[in-house]
């Protein structure tokens, strides 16, 4: 049976919140496309929501089945990607990069347009760690169409969240500075901590290895 649907949603928008980082996100897509124009920036911005809420919504709408058809059960699903947002949480914890960008005017960067899709879209918005989320959030709502919708609906906010932030990238930055982007990126890594630890305990209980 899914959860109760104040307690999914608020957990769904936790995950996904954290996972997604948008403020990560934002100090990322400041760098990557400082030399473009305004106007490129906010395509490339744009396209890379798209391109990254596209690839989420797949998982929400398709994980769940994925899994099923695999065989793999809610508790396995809940300890693995625990145990994988942990170490995503660590990273960002510690300031490690989770996926190296690449530069702006490197090989094939002929624009702020072609980091769009990679690295923007995935594997810095849609990264391992949001992906992980929403197929566990998927799972959890057990193909319940109020919860699927709801999980949907929680996906959407945080894309138009992450979307404002990116197009806010440089005010964002200059507002809170070096310091300031780095102590929110790490107390988001905690939260995603005792999230992710939540979510290990959740699975070994669910998964009866401690029952006499």
């Amino acid at each position: 049976m899914p959860p109760p649907l104040g307690e999914f949603l608020l957990a769904s928008f936790a995950a996904l919140f954290v996972t997604v980082n948008p403020i990560q996100s934002a100090a990322l897509f400041a760098a990557l496309a400082e030399s473009g124009e305004p106007a490129s920036r906010r395509r490339t911005a744009v396209k890379s929501v798209t391109v990254a809420a596209g690839l989420l919504a797949a998982f929400a709408l398709f994980g769940d089945d994925l899994l099923r058809f695999i065989g793999i059960s809610l508790a396995g699903v809940r300890v693995g990607g625990g145990i994988l947002l942990m170490l995503v949480s660590i990273d960002i914890v510690f300031g490690r990069s989770i996926a190296p960008p690449s530069r702006p005017g490197g090989p094939g960067a002929g624009g702020a347009g072609d980091i769009a899709v990679f690295p923007l879209a995935t594997p810095i918005i849609a990264g391992p760690g949001a992906i992980t989320a929403v197929t566990v959030r998927a799972t959890e709502a057990d193909n319940a169409i109020v919860a699927t919708g709801l999980l949907l609906v929680v996906l959407g906010i945080v894309m138009l969240i992450t979307l404002g932030a990116l197009l806010a990238a440089a005010t964002i930055r200059r507002w809170l500075g070096d310091t300031g982007m780095s102590v929110v990126i790490r107390v988001l890594g905690i939260l995603l901590t005792a999230l992710s630890a939540e979510m290990i305990l959740r699975g070994l209980k669910d998964s009866g290895i401690f029952l006499h």
